[in-house]
C-alpha cells in the first residue's frame, strides 16, 4: 500500500538537498558577523535534518515487512545501487573529461572510483541495504539464513580487507573498499530509528508540536554555528554533521510529523505518488543541472548572495522535476533513475 506522508516526507527531504547544494556556495562568501551569514547558517542547518530522513523512510518501508528475502533484497536493492553509483558516476567523470579535467587516463578511473560529491549517499545507503535482512530476522524474530551472513563476512571481512594488502599502495583499490566500508553503518541506526517510530501512533498534537521543536532546535543550533563561526574567524559547520545531537532531533521531528499525517486523506496522492518517484533521478540529476547554470553565469555573487541563491535553488526544482519525470519515459533510462 502507498504511503502518501512518507511520499511527501521524501519530496521535502529532496528539495532540502537541492537548497543545500544551491546555497553551498555563497555560505563563504559573506562576513559572518553579517546577517545574510546568520540566513545562509540557518540554511544551511535546516537542510541536514533532511538526509536522516531518507534512511528512515527506507528503515519504515523495508523493515515493516513480515518477511525479507534477503538475496532478493542483495539483487534488486544493494547491487541496483552499485550499478547507478558506478553509471552516474562514470557520467560525470565524462563531463569533467570533456573540460579536460583529467591529465591520464588513471585520473580518470579513479574520479570514477570515488564517485561525484553528492553520490556518497548510494554507497551509504548500499551498505545499510547490505545488513537489512539480519536486522530484518532479528526484530521479526525470523531464522537468518547463515550463508547470507557469511557472505556479509567473506565481502566486507576478507574481501575489502584484501584489497588493501597489495605490495604497493593502489589508491584506487583503497577508494573502492572506502566507498563500501563499514564508516557508512551508523546511517543503519536511523532507518531503525525510523521503522521504531512508524509502529507509533502520531497524537494529534504532533502536527503543531513537531514544527515547533524543529523550528526551535533549528534557531538554537544556527545560533550555536554562527557563535562557534566567530570564534573560529572562519565560516564553520560545527553541528552540521547527521549524527549531531540537533540533527538527530530535527530528523525526527519532521519524520514525526508526516507520520501523524496517515490517517488524512490525501485527494491528490496519485500526483504526490508520481513527484516522489522522480526524487531520485532529480538527486541524480541536480548537480548536471547546476554545472549548467555557473556555465550560463547563474551564479552566486557576494553582494547578491541571498537573491541569487534564492533564484538557483528555483531554478534547479523547476528544471531538475521535469526532466526527471521526462527521462523516466525513456524505455532503458528509467532504470537509471529509480
Amino acid at each position: 500500500m502507498r504511503r502518501t506522508e512518507l511520499d511527501l516526507c521524501r519530496i521535502t527531504a529532496c528539495q532540502a538537498v537541492i537548497l543545500s547544494h544551491a546555497a553551498a556556495d555563497g555560505f563563504h562568501m559573506v562576513p559572518i558577523e553579517s546577517g545574510r551569514f546568520w540566513v545562509l547558517c540557518l540554511v544551511s542547518t535546516v537542510v541536514r535534518a533532511s538526509i536522516p530522513q531518507f534512511f528512515m523512510i527506507s528503515g519504515t518501508l523495508l523493515l515493516g515487512r513480515e518477511t525479507m528475502d534477503p538475496w532478493r533484497t542483495l539483487k534488486k536493492r544493494t547491487g541496483h545501487l552499485v550499478v547507478l553509483f558506478y553509471v552516474w558516476s562514470l557520467a560525470y567523470a565524462l563531463l569533467r573529461a570533456a573540460t579536460g579535467a583529467f591529465g591520464s587516463f588513471y585520473d580518470f578511473a579513479y574520479a570514477v572510483v570515488i564517485g561525484h560529491y553528492h553520490l556518497w549517499f548510494l554507497p551509504a545507503m548500499t551498505v545499510v541495504y547490505l545488513f537489512m535482512p539480519p536486522v530484518h530476522a532479528a526484530i521479526h524474530g525470523n531464522k537468518m539464513d547463515p550463508r547470507y551472513l557469511l557472505f556479509l563476512f567473506f565481502f566486507l571481512g576478507i574481501f575489502l580487507t584484501n584489497c588493501n594488502l597489495t605490495p604497493d599502495a593502489m589508491p584506487i583499490l583503497y577508494r573502492f573498499t572506502l566507498n563500501f566500508g563499514l564508516d557508512y553503518l551508523p546511517h543503519l541506526g536511523y532507518a531503525v530509528w525510523g521503522w521504531w517510530l512508524a509502529r507509533r501512533q502520531m497524537p494529534r498534537r504532533t502536527l503543531w508540536l513537531a514544527p515547533l521543536v524543529f523550528v526551535l532546535t533549528l534557531l538554537l543550533t544556527t545560533q550555536a554555528n554562527c557563535w562557534y563561526s566567530a570564534y573560529k574567524e572562519t565560516a564553520d559547520g560545527w553541528l552540521f554533521n547527521f549524527f549531531s545531537l540537533p540533527n538527530f532531533v530535527m530528523g525526527t521531528a519532521g519524520f514525526c510529523f508526516f507520520l501523524a499525517l496517515r490517517d488524512r486523506s490525501f485527494p491528490h496522492a496519485g500526483t504526490v505518488a508520481a513527484i516522489s518517484d522522480c526524487t531520485l533521478g532529480v538527486y541524480l540529476l541536480h548537480p548536471m543541472l547546476l554545472n549548467m547554470f555557473k556555465r550560463l553565469g547563474l551564479v552566486i555573487r557576494p553582494e547578491h548572495v541571498l537573491g541569487d541563491t534564492a533564484l538557483r535553488y528555483v531554478l534547479l526544482v523547476a528544471a531538475a522535476f521535469p526532466a526527471a519525470w521526462l527521462l523516466r519515459r525513456i524505455p532503458g533510462i528509467r532504470r537509471l533513475l529509480s
